[in-house]
């Protein structure tokens, strides 16, 4: 996992935390994953619907599985919110690029 955090720091730290947004919300769209983009912090939730009929009044969970924040000079992504899974297949996405 320490090789995909060392790329998606790398990406991240690329160009600003708006542009690492766009694409990794490209790379997700169409599954079930939110990003938000609050400040100099970005979240990517994994969203699951529990209960309901058809997708009709059911609850929806979300779960953190990456959090990068922006500093001065780089991208921090702390380990203890990070999905491993969700990371490895992000960094896969990305170098698909």
């Amino acid at each position: 996992m320490d090789e995909h955090l060392t790329k998606l720091r790398r990406w991240a730290s690329q160009g600003t935390l708006r542009q690492f947004y766009t694409e990794i919300n490209a790379k997700l769209s169409g599954d079930n994953y939110e990003v938000e983009l609050e400040g100099d912090v970005l979240t990517v939730y994994s969203v699951e619907t529990k209960g309901g009929f058809l997708g009709i009044g059911g609850r929806k969970t979300r779960q953190i599985c990456l959090r990068v924040i922006a500093t001065d000079d780089a991208a921090d992504i702390p380990e203890e919110t990070t999905d491993p899974e969700f990371v490895e297949m992000l960094a896969e996405r990305l170098r698909a690029h």
